[in-house]
């Protein structure tokens, strides 16, 4: 970037200049990143560049606390200025740099939503700083300033977490963000490939942190190599374990299932269902493999959950499909479209709310459908809460023992990623319920529900045995 050198006088190394060339050409741009490579530094540079050639403009800053602001971000923003001051112009005060009335910048404590209240401009930048801390609320604040013409959003942090907007952005909403990941073994300190740069991360300190925390542990993920966590204290099932059950389609597998049920001549796909429905969105894995075929279905009214089925092949995930806006009759309708297509042995519906309606519905139709109750006791591992804990516990394990199968699905992924447990105060295991997951700002995990739903009666894993229909023992 010439700014940089040109105006600033200063010198970006590979990764920094690589990230606000993004910036320049991309609307979101997101940096996970480890310990000591100049995220503030290049943070600070991004706010006078646009500021400097955007005019109006509105840049503004924020992070988890106020001291942060001041004392990180801007602490830099004002080092790089004063010698400067001349070209870039302006009035320079402790959080505010003032051009004109209408190009501005301003650092904003993340306190509360309402700060980010009352900016407009056709050129907006927004830099969210230690990104991995700041609450859902300010990440919706954030989201409606972004609906100017020109806007920017640039998110730094250290991947400590695997859950918020933070996370999402390299997960579910990696198809938005342009993402970069700093990894302290690329640092100029440490390749040499670059002159040394005072201040970023050292060979040394590399070796410090290799030897206290292990290049196993997750601090050493995060903090040097700025990658997430395999697993959170609360999180259920490791992203590495979850990475290596993906598979990839082959020639033989499509992108696109059959057509749906009640479908228009001209609309096989059902891409405009009855009642401004969405069309299900779904992954069709190769049909060929070994092994029982077992359906999930986890089943929603309206609403901002989803109805979504999932069919599996022994381990192996053959077809997810998600439909909204679509009630229980046509849901079933949906199930019986997959149904004549797998010939599954056992359909297992989540019989909580409407989905008791559902299964009734598909055993009329010869389809041998169970009502399955997630909130009834466990079946067999008592230490588990109730069904649902039990079922997520049994495919946990499956990912941790590599005995499953799931496409590249990056909403499955994500929602698998962020399932959280505790334990009660008689030391059960349960899951985080659906009403928590929406209140932290996540999305219903209906996906994962259908998964574990295929996956509940493998007898491996599970006994069920007075679940089978007419007493017989499925193999």
């Amino acid at each position: 970037m010439e700014f940089a050198a040109d105006v600033l006088g200063v010198t970006l190394w590979q990764k920094q200049r690589e990230v606000l060339e993004a910036l320049a050409r991309s609307r979101r741009v997101a940096v996970k990143s480890g310990n000591g490579l100049g995220k503030d530094f290049m943070a600070a540079v991004a706010v006078l560049w646009y500021l400097h050639t955007h005019n109006p403009a509105i840049a503004l800053s924020t992070a988890p606390t106020f001291r942060q602001v001041r004392h990180v971000l801007w602490r830099q923003l004002r080092r790089l200025y004063r010698p400067a001051a001349e070209k870039l112009g302006g009035r320079l005060l402790e959080t505010r740099w003032e051009l004109a009335e209408d190009r501005y910048a301003l650092g904003l404590s993340a306190d509360g939503a309402d700060q980010f209240q009352g900016f407009h401009s056709e050129n907006v930048l927004v830099v969210v700083d230690e990104a991995e801390g700041v609450d859902e609320e300010i990440y919706e604040a954030v989201d409606a300033v972004m609906t100017s013409q020109n806007p920017r959003l640039l998110l730094i942090g250290n991947p400590t977490r695997t859950d918020g907007s933070f996370h999402r952005a390299f997960h579910e909403e990696r198809g938005i963000y342009e993402t970069f990941t700093i990894s302290a073994l690329e640092s100029p300190n440490v390749t040499g490939k670059e002159p040394e740069i005072p201040g970023l991360v050292t060979v040394e300190w590399v070796e410090e942190r290799r030897i206290a925390w292990g290049e196993r542990s997750d601090r050493y993920r995060s903090r040097v190599l700025g990658e997430f966590p395999r697993r959170g204290d609360d999180i259920l099932i490791a992203m590495d374990d979850i990475e290596a059950a993906v598979y990839e389609l082959g020639m033989d597998g499509r992108d696109v299932g059959a057509p749906l049920v009640g479908a228009r001549d001209d609309d096989p796909f059902g891409m405009f269902l009855p009642g401004g429905a969405h069309r299900a969105t779904t992954r069709v894995a190769p049909t060929g493999g070994a092994g029982r075929v077992v359906i999930g279905v986890d089943v929603a009214r309206f609403g901002s959950d989803r109805s979504v089925v999932v069919a599996r092949r022994g381990d192996t995930v053959v077809s997810i499909q998600a439909f909204e806006r679509i009630d229980t009759m046509a849901t079933a309708g949906q199930v019986m479209v997959a149904v004549r297509e797998r010939r599954p042995e056992l359909v297992n519906v989540d019989a909580i709310g409407v989905g008791a309606g559902l299964a009734d519905r598909l055993r009329e139709q010869g389809v041998p459908a169970r009502d399955v109750n997630v909130a009834e006791k466990p079946r067999r591992d008592r230490t588990c809460l109730n069904l649902r804990a039990e079922g997520y516990q049994s495919l946990a394990r499956r990912f941790r023992d590599h005995r499953i199968r799931i496409p590249r699905d990056a909403e499955l992924i994500a929602e698998l990623a962020t399932l959280r447990y505790e334990y009660d105060s008689r030391g059960r295991l349960l899951m985080e319920s659906k009403a928590s997951i929406r209140r932290r700002g996540a999305r219903s995990p209906d996906k994962a529900d259908a998964l574990m739903l295929a996956f509940l009666d493998d007898r491996s894993d599970t006994f069920f045995d007075e679940f089978f229909m007419d007493g017989q023992d499925t193999p």
